[in-house]
């Protein structure tokens, strides 16, 4: 019984009364192949690194050996092709990591036949801890893959965002231990995605990038396997949704506008 209310928990399914918004609590290499082929204009995420992926390395390297990279990648490969599907011949992939995780995201694309064609520099003009035999960061990334024939509309878009100062101790809101800031997922999907469009975010997390869509206009999905990041991240989005006039609902009689009205 314990484990039939498990996999119930995990087909868990909302959508927003507006209908723009569809969050799942799941496993994203099962949800991302039931939505439709060619439908989606940006997967926006923060997947999980996987540089503590240690088989012959030190636990004070943060990463494994190049072995461990190569196999990391066929996990990333997995979904990067069931993404790639979901997407328009516009569409784009774009996913936060940080310098360890660069090898095995390039790996990854590379064996489902895309490769990247960007990496954003998000400056957190804060300065990290490291340990003593290493410099101290300031930064992550967002490595971004391009379909055939995206473009990117604003020609002034830089490879470096610099937004409010993030320092992880005093800057998070949720309880997330890998949050990062709305204005920086928010560069992302405005930049990555047209007004209306539709943006997808096969690791949710504490609902970020989902934020952020509702914010600039978008649709969109999430998908969180972690039942205590789905639930706020619901808590959130609910709450951007109250925010945005066009989404809010309408007194009885009235039409609803939704995302997909011109």
């Amino acid at each position: 019984n314990s484990n039939n209310q498990g996999r119930n928990r995990m087909n868990d399914k909302w959508t927003s009364e507006c209908g723009t918004v569809t969050l799942y609590l799941g496993d994203c290499l099962e949800v991302l192949p039931t939505l439709e082929a060619g439908s989606v204009d940006a997967v926006v995420t923060d997947p999980p690194y996987i540089i503590g992926a240690i088989s012959t390395g030190t636990e004070n390297a943060k990463c494994g050996t190049w072995a461990d990279m190569q196999n990391a990648s066929y996990w990333f490969s997995e979904w990067f092709a069931l993404s790639k599907k979901t997407l328009r011949n516009t569409g784009y992939l774009s996913l936060c990591g940080n310098w360890r995780s660069i090898p095995t995201i390039l790996c990854g694309l590379s064996r489902v036949k895309w490769s990247a064609t960007s990496c954003v520099i998000w400056d957190k003009q804060w300065i990290g801890p490291a340990y003593t035999n290493a410099f101290r960061p300031t930064y992550e990334l967002a490595i971004v893959a391009a379909m055939q024939d995206a473009t990117i509309p604003d020609r002034s878009a830089s490879d470096l965002f610099r937004g409010e100062k993030w320092c992880a101790g005093h800057s998070k809101t949720t309880k997330h231990p890998a949050e990062k800031p709305v204005d920086f997922m928010s560069y992302l999907v405005r930049n990555l995605s047209p007004e209306r469009g539709l943006v997808v975010d096969p690791f949710m997390g504490s609902g970020t990038t989902g934020v952020s869509a509702i914010h600039d206009g978008r649709r969109f999905i999430g998908i969180e396997m972690d039942e205590s990041n789905y639930a706020e991240a619901r808590g959130r989005i609910q709450d951007e949704l109250k925010k945005v006039a066009f989404l809010e609902p309408k007194p009885r009689g009235v039409q609803q506008r939704t995302l997909l009205d011109e």
